[in-house]
């Protein structure tokens, strides 16, 4: 969607993007986007409060409610005028996430709640069946090419298709060979961001990183980011002020491209979001040590779940 494309893509400065540059902190600093993360009204929408009310014309966010404690129910009344349209996308997973509102009179028939309820309860079975299938697939490739000596292994961080998007590394578990290269393909991700982040527990950290504060200045301002004036949000006397910053290890890509211990190396944030930041290139490590029996063990920094291991013979 054009709106998207000119207001929310990850990595730039645009109002609504999740993921924006925090250039006064240096090329590789990146903050959360508070238009993104925050509702644009918090008095409204939740289950004890009225609905937020939308016109079809202006922004109307809910945010993302596990960064202020927020209602995990919201309430909205449109009040677009009868044969207007609009759409609703979520600003983490991307345009290709949304849902179109066609607004008709009073007069005229409404969709059916009943039958919507049918259609969605048949549309998760569907996507469940396929999530399980692409699950199944790509839990037990295991395929490579020859270059040189040494073999290319295929990985992948997470995989999508038209409808469903399965968190995971796949395959969970390869083994591998010393000297062998393996490749992490991010190209066909259609809603998800990824990290591949090599040792796990320093990516944990990493991604564990939200560090709060109060910019008076702003980002072309000369003077310093200041502590926080409270420990709880809204973090700053003046709300206009907060930013919660993320590690500068978080976004982009780290490390020299080959794995002999337990230094830092990380594909940064690639997928479909990624245009602004890593793209959806595929990512290369070199295995050039042998590890124990448990291998080297990675994760994905934006979902710590997703976790593999590579075992180097």
């Amino acid at each position: 969607m054009e709106w998207f494309d000119t207001n929310a893509t990850l990595g730039t400065s645009q109002p609504y993007a999740l993921a924006q540059p925090n250039p006064d902190n240096g090329s590789t600093a990146y903050k959360f986007g508070n238009n993104a993360i925050f509702p644009t009204d918090s008095t409204c929408g939740g289950p004890t409060q009225s609905p937020c009310a939308f016109d079809g014309t202006t922004v109307l966010n809910s945010g993302i409610p596990v960064f202020f404690d927020g209602p995990m129910d919201w309430t909205v009344t449109v009040g677009a005028a009868p044969g207007d349209s609009f759409w609703v996308v979520c600003l983490v997973h991307g345009a290709n996430m949304r849902m179109k509102v066609n607004v008709v009179a009073t007069s005229a028939p409404a969709s059916d709640p009943a039958a919507l309820d049918t259609a969605n309860a048949q549309a998760l079975a569907q996507d469940t069946a396929s999530a399980a299938a692409l699950n199944a697939k790509y839990s037990a490739k295991q395929t490579w090419h020859v270059k040189g000596n040494h073999r290319v292994w295929d990985a992948w961080a997470g995989v999508d298709n038209r409808h469903v998007a399965v968190y995971g590394m796949f395959p969970r578990t390869l083994k591998v060979a010393k000297g062998d290269t393996v490749q992490w393909h991010f190209d066909s991700l259609t809603f998800e961001d990824h990290t591949v982040t090599f040792p796990s527990d320093k990516a944990r950290k990493i991604a564990n990183f939200f560090n709060p504060v109060c910019d008076p200045d702003g980002d072309a301002g000369p003077g310093p980011d200041n502590p926080p004036d409270m420990m709880d949000p809204p973090f700053c006397t003046d709300p206009t002020q907060l930013e919660i910053q993320l590690s500068d290890k978080f976004v982009p890509k780290l490390g020299d491209g080959t794995v002999t211990g337990r230094e830092l190396e990380s594909s940064g944030v690639r997928g479909a979001g990624s245009s602004a930041l890593g793209g959806d290139a595929n990512y290369n490590l070199r295995f050039g040590a042998t590890s124990s029996g448990t291998g080297f063990k990675y994760i994905c920094m934006i979902h710590p779940f997703m976790r593999g291991r590579v075992v180097v013979r």
